[in-house]
């Protein structure tokens, strides 16, 4: 789950007025925070983990993706006392034609594009797809260079300006997340804000077993 933990949490210094920032929150501790931000064709996601218990899973994630949702390239940087990797995705019209990771001891049978399947978007992608989603999201895969993710909608339901989306999250192919979790299905619950004629998000509860862990709108 970032992955979907880990890039959904250094923030630059100025956070410019486009970006959307998140407090990252589990059972009432703050844990970091999160930036998603877009800038013509590039879409960034920069996030910080820096007070989880026993800081087992402190460390930031840097992500740009440029493109398209259907033909991008995405680059991530992920740093922690427990690993360091880079990773280049390239997709085209839905497809991923080339995965570079290092180091190498980080690949996984999915590192083959070979063995992706098609119609995927990359972490950015699917992240901007979440928090500038209009109306509830649309069903997605999501491809990392390791893993092959299907996040599917389970659910819509609207009181006030609140509308609720859920969505079932589930790693199709490769490993799960959180060595040595493994971690491979959570829930997700999106709540936007829908007044003035306008969908902002304001929370995303990620929930797994005994794991919930909330994002809450900063900015």
């Amino acid at each position: 789950m970032l992955r979907l933990i880990t890039c959904l949490a250094a923030l630059a210094s100025a956070t410019p007025a486009s970006a959307e920032t998140f407090s990252v929150r589990l059972g009432g501790k703050t844990l970091g925070e999160m930036r998603f931000d877009v800038q013509g064709k590039a879409s960034t996601l920069r996030s910080t983990l820096d007070s989880t218990p026993m800081g087992v899973f402190n460390g930031t994630f840097s992500g740009t993706s440029t493109g398209s949702a259907s033909n991008s390239r995405f680059t991530g940087e992920s740093r922690s006392s427990r690993k360091q990797r880079d990773v280049t995705v390239e997709i085209a019209k839905g497809s991923a034609t080339n995965t570079v990771i290092t180091p190498t001891d980080e690949l996984t049978e999915l590192s083959d594009v070979a063995r992706v399947p098609a119609g995927v978007m990359d972490p950015v992608r699917v992240i901007g797809a979440l928090v500038r989603a209009g109306g509830c999201p649309d069903r997605m895969k999501m491809y990392d260079g390791r893993r092959v993710v299907t996040l599917s909608p389970d659910g819509r339901s609207a009181e006030g300006d609140v509308l609720t989306c859920t969505m079932n999250y589930r790693v199709n192919a490769g490993p799960g997340h959180l060595s040595p979790l493994r971690i491979s299905s959570a829930k997700l619950t999106m709540r936007y804000d829908t007044s003035g004629g306008q969908q902002s998000l304001r929370q995303m509860q990620v929930s797994s077993g005994i794991f919930r862990v909330s994002l809450d709108r900063i900015n």
